[in-house]
Parts: structure tokens; sequence; C-alpha cells
């Protein structure tokens, strides 16, 4: 590989993990650390935050649909990005109406990344025999680390300051969301410069194809012949599962995982005294990633572990996780049930597209893909909306076990998907 090769690789790597940052980081989950915030200023009731949040998610759903057909993945990474970084920033002005119509367009915009990201990024890595394209999407993690520590050290500073000097700025809330604006701005740049540098690069990977089939034919041929008739190969199709069990239980998954990862830092606010809770988002965002870099690790020294029991095990890990704060409301208690939701939500999420992506052979009518996100999608904007049904002080100790139920509902369908219980070649 020369040395041209490596800088483009290192190109991409850094573009998609940017914008995953951004789209993720702060287009969907800047809003889970300012929160607290918000409310103790008086911006939103806890009530509106559920609406807010669903909002959000029901824009992601919006954003990942509208994209079904489309091909165009690097212009929709821009603009994708150029939406969060106007939403983020216009979120410092807005009423609660506002702020609603802002978190919908940003839950578009996050998909837009999301999805075209993926698509332009692991195609374009895997062209060239990256094995470690998934990384990638340590950018998630990322994001919610450091958009975490940004907002974790400007409140830790506003603790501190006199009162003084506190009215003489405007609320800090609304300062955090401009803050991340030009982030977002600077990043989007980035990452357009870095997208116009790649572009063109697989047309020249194509012409050097074309270039290797005219001198050796006959390899193209059987290339060609082993691409297009997967038969020829000794390995079996997956076993055909149930589609009904596999797209409810990822929908039970979304709904499951989705109140820690809206309400966590309220609720370590909630129960912790002085600045500790600070330290709870920017470590779920630190687990994600490792969890990221360990999924990818074990995936490549282990070629034949079950991708249905990495599902289950780690959902039942983040049942536990999300029940625990019901049951130990300490700093230590929070940040366990970080560690074992931010570091099992992301491999969930890869884990259960993997298996949807198996199924294919078996569904051919189906855009799984796209009955996934709306499953998943639909079950986590209703999350959030239960906090609406709930009253008192604490609320979490009745929504976090539901939470937990709901995602070991999931763990029992997973158990015995089968269709024909027979076949042992399983996904």
């Amino acid at each position: 590989m020369s040395q041209s090769d490596r800088q483009q690789i290192i190109f991409c790597f850094i573009l998609a993990t940017t914008s995953l940052a951004v789209a993720m980081g702060i287009g969907r989950f800047a809003f889970t650390p300012i929160l607290p915030l918000m409310i103790q200023e008086g911006t939103v009731h806890l009530a509106q935050t559920a609406w807010l949040s669903s909002s959000n998610y029901i824009g992601y759903l919006v954003g990942a649909l509208s994209l079904l057909k489309s091909k165009r993945h690097s212009l929709f990474v821009v603009l994708g990005l150029t939406l969060v970084t106007l939403t983020t920033w216009l979120a410092s002005l807005g009423s609660f109406g506002w702020l609603l119509v802002l978190r919908f367009l940003a839950g578009v915009a996050s998909a837009w990344v999301l999805v075209s990201i993926s698509a332009f990024a692991i195609n374009w890595l895997k062209s060239r025999q990256v094995a470690s394209s998934g990384l990638i999407y340590t950018g998630v993690g990322i994001g919610i680390t450091l958009t975490g520590l940004i907002c974790s050290y400007f409140i830790f500073q506003s603790a501190t300051a006199t009162i003084a000097a506190q009215s003489s700025f405007s609320p800090l809330s609304s300062r955090l969301w401009q803050y991340l604006g030009v982030i977002a701005l600077l990043a989007t740049l980035l990452v357009t410069f870095l997208l116009a540098k790649i572009n063109s690069q697989p047309a020249t990977t194509a012409a050097a194809s074309i270039a290797a089939a005219k001198t050796n034919p006959s390899k193209a041929a059987h290339t060609k012949a082993s691409h297009t008739n997967p038969t020829s190969s000794s390995i079996p199709p997956p076993a055909k599962l149930k589609l009904a069990n596999v797209l409810t239980a990822y929908g039970l998954f979304g709904f499951g995982y989705i109140l820690p990862a809206t309400f966590l830092p309220q609720i370590a606010k909630q129960w912790l005294s002085g600045q500790s809770y600070l330290l709870i988002w920017p470590f779920f965002g630190l687990a994600a990633a490792l969890s990221v870099v360990l999924s990818q690790g074990l995936q490549r020294r282990y070629n034949n572990f079950s991708l249905l029991g990495v599902w289950r095990v780690s959902q039942i890990i983040m049942a536990v996780g999300t029940l625990l704060p019901a049951l130990w409301q300490s700093l230590a208690g929070l940040m366990l049930s970080a560690l074992m939701v931010g570091g099992t939500f992301m491999v969930v999420t890869m884990a259960g597209l993997q298996v949807a992506a198996s199924q294919v052979t078996h569904y051919p009518k189906y855009n799984l893909s796209a009955l996934m996100t709306a499953s998943f999608a639909f079950g986590q904007l209703i999350g959030p909306l239960t906090a609406l049904v709930a009253t008192g002080k604490n609320i979490w100790l009745a929504l976090l076990p539901v939470s937990a139920i709901v995602l070991l509902i999931g763990v029992a369908l997973l158990w015995r998907p089968y269709q024909h219980q027979q076949s042992s070649n399983h996904v």
C-alpha cells in the first residue's frame, strides 16, 4: 500500500468519526447533558423534555426513511452536518415551541449523517480491504464524551462563579448551545474539505480494477462468477429467523435504552450532591467508544461467534445497568450504570443490524434495514413519553425497572427465534 493510499484511508477515518461525533454527540445527544441545566434555569420543565426528546427521535425516523433510495451520500453528509450546526446554535434562542421544531430537525439531520456516512465510509474502506472499517462508529462515543466534557466544564465553572459574574451573561444553557454550534461548524468545514480530498478515489480504484481485468481476464471472470453465484461458496446460508421476533426485540431495545440515554444526567443531578453528576455523561460516551473498539477486536479474532449471542448478552447487561440506579442511588451506582448502558448500546445496535443483514436472502421482499430502523425509532420515541404518565420526585424508581423489564422481554424473544429449530447454522 502506497503512502498516498494510507493518507486517503486516514482521511476517511477522520471525516467519518468526526461526522458521527457531531451528528450523534451534538445533534442527537447534546440535549442530555444540557437538560439538567435547562430545567434548573426554568427554560423547560420535565414533562416538556419528554416531548422534546420524542420530537428528536421522530425526526431521526423521518430522516432515515427519507434516504432509503438515495445514493448521494456525500451531499447528505454535508447537508446533515450543516443542519446540525444551525439547529444547535438556534437552540440558544428558542422557546419551547421553537425548540420542539429544532429538535425534530436535528433528528432528521443526525439520521442523514449516520445513514450516509455509513454507506459512504464503510463501502469506501472495504473497497480498500480495510478490515477495521467498523471503528468509524467510535465517533458516536467520542462525540458524546467530548460534548459531555465541554458541558461539564462550563457548568462546573458557572457553579463556582460569583452571582454578580453569572448575572452579566446570558443563561449558561444558551451559551452552551452556541459553543457547540461553533464546534459543529468547524467540524463541518473539516469534513467538507476531507470529502473533497477523497471523493475522486473510488473512480481511481475502479479504473485500476478494469486495468487488472484486461491484463488477467481469466482471473476477473473467476472473481465475477464467485460474486454472482453465492451458492458456489461452501458456507451455507444462515438459519431463517422469525422476523417478528427480531423486529420486536430491536424496538424493545430502542424503548429500553433511551430512558437512561436521555435522562441519566438528570437522574444523577437529582440524587447526587454537589457537581459529581457531571462525570456521568462523559463516562457514558467513553464506554460507548471503547465498546466499539473491543467488539471490533473480538470480531476479527473470533470469526464464528454468534451475533445473536452478542445481542442477547449485551442486552442483559444493559437491562441490569438500567435497573441499577433505582436500587443503588450513589455515584458508584450511577457510574456503573453509565458503563453498562453506554458500553452496550452501540454493540446491540451493530449486532442487531448485522443480524438483519444476514436475513436478506430469507426475506428478499423487505428492506430489512428500513424495518429495523423504523422499529427502533418507534421504541425510542415512545420511551421518553412514559415520563409523562409518572409524577413525583422519584418517578425514576418506577420508570427504570420498567425499561429493564422491557429489555429482558426483548432478550426472551431472541432466545429461540429460529423459524426452523432443526437448522444448525445459527446466526
